[in-house]
């Protein structure tokens, strides 16, 4: 069947539905088994087979009232009928049921202007798969089946749903490739995924969302390159591909998201230089790029993010040297740049981040002290690992010269030693270039640190979260 809806003028009678489903029946045979296909109703089209006993039942007068003039809520009851089983599984449960007025059925059944457009029934352990039969829900605008337990592919068909606008599919146990035909959902605002076990790559396809503003694939298991295409999605707000193990260089296409607040890319296996592209980022918030294998310099480009609030380059084999201009990031909150190999000696122009409130510097080859103005910002943990003293501590260990004299002799000085050297500090990490940090905790650390901190360079939230998470530290 066409995508485009077939209209047909006037409104159907009942003895008109019913007459439809006699004759598909009478075509099936005594099994009922023909589907039926017909288009009744504005704006009804069918795009699978959906068997002929389920519209039946939902033209009983009961599921829907005055079926004659509801065609469209008639056909929808019966594509949700036909899917419940498969959707329920072993171990849900669906209050779907030709015995009740549609209207009344809880579980996630939104109705506008008589046809479903919001299908929500989330957390409801589910653990079947998810039906095509949904992809004929025509006028369907929402689809939340997040948190359930769902196994099997995600249904191609679904990129029938011309009206769909919101889909979460988040936290099941989904397998396969993501479809290319999700990429025809023109009017698509949200797209998440996260959490499951997809595979494969992700479609350039979806490049054509041009009104996404979330995509959200995180914690599956995607591989090959970040399609280019991705930087044609002008709408884009926020941008979530972390673990998973995707390969290849950063597309320096998605300098082009002008309304991109936040790109997290991180635990993959992402190679070469950060593009310098990336500065072209205006409202960029959150840029987490760390655990991959990402090298060369912090590219000056970035200097240019004046809205950037989390910048995560940690875990990387980035080199050179801290950038000063990193001290020109007014509205930088969180700063990791641990577990590289940058050298030189850290920027006093740090100091200048009056909204700083942590920073991680630990696992690089850098030389001279810390700037006091960073010590506040400074989990203790970070401080026994960063290897480096306090400028303020190595100036008050420097010996001062004090003077004794006696009438007629030369004067002489001993040197005192105002206060204790600070200790050299023995490393608990190592990071071999290419790979994930590890690190073994000592007493001082505490037994449970490392995990807290290998979760807070893996927590996507928000800041008050990530703050409570370090406050634990």
């Amino acid at each position: 069947m066409s995508k485009r809806a077939i209209r047909v003028a006037g409104a159907v009678a009942l003895v008109s539905v019913m007459a439809l489903v006699a004759a598909a029946l009478l075509m099936a045979g005594a099994g009922g088994a023909r589907a039926f296909e017909a288009g009744v109703g504005d704006d009804v089209a069918r795009h699978m087979p959906i068997p002929a006993q389920y519209t039946e039942q939902c033209s009983n007068g009961v599921a829907v009232p005055n079926p004659g003039d509801n065609a469209g809520l008639v056909a929808d009851c019966a594509v949700l009928l036909a899917a419940k089983d498969a959707l329920v599984g072993t171990t849900g449960s669906l209050s779907w049921s030709a015995d009740r007025n549609i209207a009344y059925w809880r579980d996630g059944v939104r109705i506008t202007d008589g046809r479903v457009t919001g299908l929500t029934p989330s957390n409801k352990s589910l653990n079947g798969v998810i039906p095509t039969e949904l992809g004929n829900l025509d006028k369907l605008e929402m689809l939340y089946l997040y948190q359930n337990d769902l196994t099997g592919a995600i249904p191609a068909e679904l990129g029938n749903l011309d009206n769909l606008k919101w889909v979460r599919l988040w936290a099941n146990e989904l397998t396969g490739d993501i479809p290319a035909e999700l990429g025809n959902l023109a009017d698509l605002r949200l797209l998440e995924l996260y959490e499951n076990q997809l595979t494969g790559a992700i479609p350039a396809e979806l490049g054509d969302l041009s009104n996404l503003m979330r995509l959200d694939l995180h914690d599956n298991r995607l591989t090959g390159d970040i399609p280019a295409e991705l930087g044609n999605l002008d709408s884009l707000l926020k941008l979530i591909l972390s673990e998973n193990q995707l390969t290849g260089d950063i597309p320096s296409e998605l300098g082009s998201l002008a309304n991109l607040e936040e790109l997290w890319l991180s635990y993959n296996q992402l190679t070469g230089d950060i593009p310098a592209e990336l500065g072209k980022l205006a409202n960029l918030r959150k840029l987490i790029l760390s655990v991959n294998r990402l090298t060369g310099e912090i590219p000056s480009e970035l200097s240019n993010l004046s809205k950037i609030e989390w910048l995560y380059l940690s875990s990387n084999q980035l080199t050179g040297e801290i950038p000063a201009w990193l001290g020109s990031l007014t509205r930088l909150d969180l700063l990791s740049l641990s577990d590289n190999q940058l050298t030189g000696e850290i920027p006093v122009e740090l100091g200048n981040l009056a909204n700083l409130t942590y920073v991680f510097l630990h696992g690089n080859q850098l030389t001279g002290c810390v700037p006091e103005s960073l010590r506040a910002h400074m989990t203790p943990w970070e401080r026994q690992r960063i290897e480096l003293a306090f400028c303020d501590d190595i100036s008050a260990a420097t010996p001062t010269a004090t003077a004794t004299s006696a009438p007629g002799a030369t004067a002489t000085t001993t040197s005192t030693p105002s206060a204790t050297p600070v200790a050299t500090l023995t490393p608990t990490a190592t990071f071999v270039p290419g790979t994930t940090a590890t690190a073994t905790a000592t007493p001082e650390a505490g037994g449970e640190v490392l995990g807290k901190l290998d979760e807070l360079e893996r927590r996507v939230g928000e800041d008050a979260e990530l703050s409570g998470l370090v406050a634990e530290i």
